[in-house]
């Protein structure tokens, strides 16, 4: 059964296909639900949050329409689609961000003058220093150029849509042969035999009656009424030739290898068992979203905050939730913490969304334990 990737795939025809669209759902809203706060390093090492004007952007409202979670989910669908994603730092007369603003990535162009990068916009009209614009992007193109002036510096993202177009469209031909088969499925694919000699006429007017009566799906299940020793002979595909099924999941793992995420969140499970779900889904955190977490935290660290305080104060986007194993697994690691002294009770409850409890911030070390001098 060949395909050919005979599609010509955008970024809303790639959203059709289901697997594309569950992909980069998942890791837009993987990204958009977890909690992001400012932090301040403290000159012992510790670090303690932040609740400033630029936390309130980030943690609930970035600018007039949108909340944290829908503006996180623009940028990695822009990532997601494009390889690019933009926001305009609207600032006070005092420099300080306060709103931030998505740009819609057709309409942005970059571009270098006297060594310097700059991004217009036909949206804003107008053009912007590389400050005043957040740019996350994916993997770059070193060999791409950048406007007219040839630079070669990598400094777009490349769309994994675009890259990965024939893989894409051929899953999404895939999906569209089998969606027309199945739809002519109701009609009786075969051929009429008879050890008469038909006329032209008699041909057509046999054809045309029968497929006028059987080939759709209203003539399903109906008895096929022959005349004149005429013989039907079906013509049919086996299923294990056809390979449907078997198309359709290559199709899915095609997908979750683009976007690297595990197939079974994919709701694939064909590869999956109880036993490596979890540490799939550890995975998932690992080599899925720390990508994108990292990208957006640089970008964020190095153009919201003064340079005088870049590494002072950061951005961090909070994955703990994420990370936890079950509840035997957290309880036994909590147990270690507690006992060895290097977790209090308040800090396991912090973790656990649980309120602190009166003296749980004290440490403790088992009494049983001494050095060899000491014995």
């Amino acid at each position: 059964m060949p395909f050919g990737a005979s599609t010509a795939v955008s970024p809303s025809k790639a959203l059709t296909f289901s697997a594309v669209w569950a992909a980069m759902r998942l890791l837009s809203e993987s990204v958009s639900s977890l909690p992001i706060s400012v932090y301040k390093k403290e000159n012992n090492g510790d670090r303690s949050e932040q609740n400033t004007d630029l936390s309130y952007l980030l943690k609930y409202q970035p600018n007039t329409y949108q909340n944290k979670i829908t503006f996180l989910e623009k940028i990695m669908m822009d990532l997601l689609s494009n390889g690019n994603s933009f926001v305009r730092i609207e600032r006070n007369t005092l420099g300080k961000p306060i709103e931030l603003l998505p740009l819609n990535y057709q309409d942005v162009s970059v571009y270098f003058k006297d060594d310097r990068l700059y991004y217009s916009s036909q949206q804003l009209k107008g053009t912007y220093n590389a400050e005043d614009i957040l740019h996350f992007k994916l993997i770059t193109n070193v060999n791409a150029t950048t406007g007219t002036t040839n630079q070669t510096s990598g400094i777009l993202g490349m769309s994994p849509i675009t890259q990965c177009r024939n893989a894409i469209g051929w899953s999404i031909d895939v999906e569209e042969y089998s969606r027309t088969f199945f739809k002519q499925g109701a009609k009786l694919s075969g051929v009429l035999k008879t050890a008469r000699s038909l006329s032209e006429q008699a041909i057509d007017r046999l054809r045309n009656s029968f497929n006028s009566n059987y080939s759709s799906l209203s003539g399903s299940n109906q008895t096929a009424v022959l005349e004149e020793g005429l013989e039907f002979q079906p013509i049919t595909i086996p299923p294990d030739q056809a390979q449907f099924l078997q198309s359709r999941e290559f199709g899915i793992a095609e997908i979750a290898r683009i976007f690297n995420v595990p197939p079974h969140l994919l709701k694939d499970l064909t590869k999956s068992s109880f036993n490596n779900i979890e540490m799939q889904s550890q995975e998932f955190v690992t080599y899925s979203l720390m990508p994108y977490l990292n990208k957006i935290e640089l970008e964020i660290n190095t153009k919201l905050f003064r340079k005088s305080n870049i590494g002072k104060e950061y951005v961090k986007f909070n994955v703990n939730s994420l990370l936890r194993g079950n509840i035997k697994d957290r309880s036994d690691y909590y147990k270690t913490a507690i006992t060895n002294g290097w977790l209090s009770i308040n800090e396991v409850r912090a973790k656990e969304d649980e309120n602190k409890i009166a003296d749980g911030d004290k440490h403790f070390i088992p009494l049983n334990m001494t050095t060899i001098k000491n014995i």
